[in-house]
């Protein structure tokens, strides 16, 4: 009998399969079709359900949220400490996936507070953006200030450098745990995973760039942190395993050589997710936030 992780696993592969078979044949059919259709789904995010080693978090959390462009985002609250740490999940997770780095930093103090990005978990929406989860972020920072820390897994470790540089926000320390960094790798990663050839890539992009300059007035290039990294003054901790199968270990390295106050950690064998569970890594992150 297949157990639930295994069936959902299983839609998860059929699901990629027919999107992947869509793509080729539009294609082939017609690149402009097939560019509108990389375009819908480069913002829609295709996340697991809540599995039962979060509830425990989601369960000890206090629930509230806030209101971004008429949609409801969730928060969860751990502790009342006098600062704050912001945790921001990846692409198609959840806030309560770092869930256990709560209890810790509240021992030493810290009022911890995660949400879920729009069209994930608890919050409302269908599709997001790297732009609106930096917003998210930077809302969130001004609502629970005093913040000590951010912490960002891969996605949200982008959106996390974005709020900061965006919004000149004071924060004593950013981590980011097997992040992208650059818009160019996050694109053709998406190229390779939904099968679509370098024509229609590259006419999705245009799309991207004509809506995002007429909509938010936006070089949407700007988000990516190799535009900004040179000027970021914030101390920041990169976590990277060699062997991350979702973030390339280069993208890492790029994080290392291009922030000024950078400080990086590489692992072996744990990965791009297990890398989150780590009790030596977490703790080498929770010596780092709480430093200053």
């Amino acid at each position: 009998m297949k157990t639930k992780k295994n069936k959902i696993g299983l839609i998860f592969k059929i699901v990629h399969g027919i999107m992947r078979t869509t793509s080729k044949i539009l294609c082939m059919l017609s690149p402009s079709l097939a560019a509108r259709w990389a375009d819908i789904l480069f913002f829609i995010p295709i996340g697991l359900p809540r599995p039962s080693s979060e509830l425990p978090y989601y369960d000890s959390a206090i629930h509230s949220s806030i209101e971004y462009n008429s949609k409801k985002v969730a928060l969860y609250t751990w502790g009342e400490g006098e600062k704050t740490i912001i945790m921001v999940h990846g692409w198609g997770s959840r806030g309560t996936r770092m869930g256990h780095l709560a209890e810790p930093l509240n021992k030493l103090g810290y009022r911890v507070v995660a949400f879920d990005a729009p069209a994930h978990g608890d919050s409302e929406g269908k599709t997001t953006n790297l732009l609106e989860v930096s917003e998210i972020t930077a809302l969130i920072f001004k609502k629970f200030e005093p913040v000590q820390a951010i912490i960002g897994h891969s996605f949200g470790g982008m959106a996390l450098a974005n709020a900061v540089h965006r919004n000149d926000l004071n924060v004593s320390r950013v981590a980011v745990i097997a992040s992208p960094f650059s818009m160019d790798y996050i694109i053709e990663s998406f190229r390779k995973i939904i099968n679509i050839n370098s024509k229609v890539t590259k006419m999705m992009v245009d799309r991207i760039k004509r809506r995002f300059l007429k909509e938010q007035n936006l070089d949407v290039f700007s988000l990516s942190l190799d535009s900004f990294a040179a000027s970021f003054k914030t101390p920041i901790l990169i976590v990277h395993d060699r062997e991350d199968r979702d973030v390339a270990y280069e993208q890492g390295e790029e994080y290392a050589e291009n922030f000024p106050n950078a400080e990086f950690i590489s692992t072996t064998g744990l990965g791009h997710r297990r890398i989150l569970k780590d009790a030596g890594i977490m703790g080498k992150i929770i010596e780092f936030i709480s430093s200053s």
